[in-house]
């Protein structure tokens, strides 16, 4: 069941797809607002730790909840309910288009030589935080690889990993909120809410990361995405993307993030005398070519899990 809805949930995004405008991205964010002006707007100085702890809860909890038992009285009366309901929250919260429309700007711009067009269409992507007036080609195709690195994480093989257990499409809800709150409360200045959102989805999203991290060392660079991952992860200051972008950059031998500082001759000698490895860069500047391997490289990914999901389906059947 769980590979069929993943399947038609796909396939109908394909043809109508979920973007950041649509119905159920405005009524998760209320909501997230909502709680976040209730739990953190009482007070100059915003929610209490405790307070910050209650939020997630009631934001995460209560509608996850809900999903669930919509589901098991669905599969408890009937089955074929409970599949279709599958259907709808993988649809919803599941897919590529959530975040490929952004990515298929920039690359059609580079693709047309148009340098101003990808600028505009990065910072609409990335949101006025990100200055793109003076950026480099590189820079700007950089930047689009690690946003698409780690939206096709956040949209597609992290929520595919809660869809798989046992909560279901209870799962996906939670994994999902969780991200958009670590985001979206960051942005209204209280310490104690961004710091406990980010926390809830880190330990939400620790596995999956890794998980990730591997399929692309599997489906693309196996040394090269290795190699990023033990050592090129301190190129980015969050810990859960730099695994991912670590080995995503690796998996298709371009460099990313920011150039890694050379050490001194002090440095080198005191790492040659404790026999520790010598970092070095690897990979090539990202180009545009590099943009439509990146699309690859995520589409073999989705391919070898949907392959992987298969087998197992036929597996119990037959069993």
């Amino acid at each position: 069941m769980t590979f069929f809805s993943i399947l038609f949930a796909l396939i109908a995004e394909q043809y109508r797809p979920v973007t950041s405008t649509h119905w159920i991205a405005r009524v998760s964010a209320r909501w997230l607002d909502w709680v976040a002006g209730e739990f953190g707007g009482k007070t100059e100085e915003g929610a209490s730790p405790v307070g910050a702890r209650m939020a997630c809860l009631v934001a995460f909890i209560l509608p996850t909840f809900l999903v669930f038992v919509i589901y098991v009285v669905c599969m408890v009366t009937y089955p074929i309910l409970g599949f279709i309901w599958n259907i709808i929250i993988a649809y919803l919260f599941f897919g590529f288009r959530q975040f490929s429309h952004s990515f298929t700007a920039v690359h059609e711009a580079i693709e047309s030589h148009d340098l101003p067009a990808a600028r505009a269409a990065l910072g609409e992507w990335h949101g006025p935080e990100l200055d793109t007036s003076n950026l480099t080609e590189t820079e700007v195709i950089s930047l689009a690889l690690e946003r698409a690195i780690i939206g096709s994480h956040r949209h597609v093989f992290g929520v595919l990993f809660w869809f798989l257990m046992p909560m279901g499409p209870a799962g996906v809800v939670l994994y999902r909120l969780a991200d958009i709150a670590a985001q979206r409360w960051s942005e209204r200045g209280d310490f104690n809410l961004s710091e406990a959102a980010r926390h809830f989805f880190y330990v939400l999203d620790w596995i999956p990361a890794r998980i990730t991290a591997m399929g692309f060392a599997i489906v693309g660079n196996f040394e090269g995405a290795a190699y990023g991952w033990r050592y090129l992860t301190r190129k980015w200051p969050d810990s859960l993307s730099s695994v991912i972008l670590a080995s995503g950059s690796g998996a298709l031998g371009v460099r990313l993030g920011e150039p890694l500082s050379e050490p001194d001759s002090d440095e080198a000698l005191r790492m040659a005398e404790a026999g520790e490895p010598l970092v070095y860069e690897v990979g090539m500047e990202p180009t545009e070519r590099t943009m439509r391997s990146a699309v690859g490289l995520v589409w073999r990914l989705v391919i070898a899990w949907m392959a992987l999901l298969l087998m197992l389906t036929i597996a119990v059947w037959l069993g």
